[in-house]
């Protein structure tokens, strides 16, 4: 075992659920607030080690995206039921989501390349997230800002749904063909 892949595990099986019980059990947003910020911490840790350190698996490279995707659900899931984030935003990760992941497991593609597109709705909502927190956390009752944090997740959810569709695409159509070179006679 890695310690990339055992930070990929801890994500799943402890920062996740604790995040969960802060939330919903002990009503606690500051404290789910600083669980979230240990996540995005692991979450770029794990990768910069399995780099850094030469601990990259393949392992690894199907563990992380489904920590990230797991995690960023319960986060999103959790805060619908709170009252702090409206169904639809969860609903559209979930059904994007799933898109991808039957898409996967058809074409069997191996690793999918990240692109630009999922690298900006992974920060609007690894931003937003905490946001709403900060807000709940300190602000609860001012309006504006609760509007804001929101509206960086919705952004952030509406891109995550385009740059699925877009991995989905890329995924479905397969691996392109190089095209011959010409012959010149």
């Amino acid at each position: 075992m890695t310690v990339p892949n055992a930070i990929s595990i801890g994500r799943l099986v402890i920062l996740t659920p604790l995040f969960v019980v802060l939330v919903l059990v002990f009503h606690t947003p500051l404290l789910a607030l600083l669980t979230l910020v240990l996540l995005g911490i692991t979450d770029w840790a794990d990768g910069f080690i399995a780099r850094r350190f030469d601990q990259v698996s393949e392992l690894g490279k199907k563990l992380d995206p489904v920590a990230d995707r797991v995690s960023q659900l319960a986060v999103c899931v959790t805060l619908v039921v709170a009252g702090l984030v409206p169904l639809w935003m969860a609903l559209v990760l979930l059904a994007s989501d799933l898109l991808l992941g039957v898409t996967v497991l058809v074409q069997k593609p191996g690793i999918v390349k990240v692109r630009t597109l999922g690298r900006v709705r992974t920060v609007l909502l690894m931003v937003g997230f905490p946001l709403l927190l900060l807000v709940q956390s300190f602000w609860p009752e001012d309006a504006l800002l609760g509007a804001a944090a929101l509206a960086v997740v919705g952004v952030g959810c509406v891109l995550h749904a385009v740059a699925n569709l877009e991995y989905t695409w890329v995924t479905a159509r397969g691996p392109r063909a190089e095209p011959e070179p010409s012959r010149v006679p």
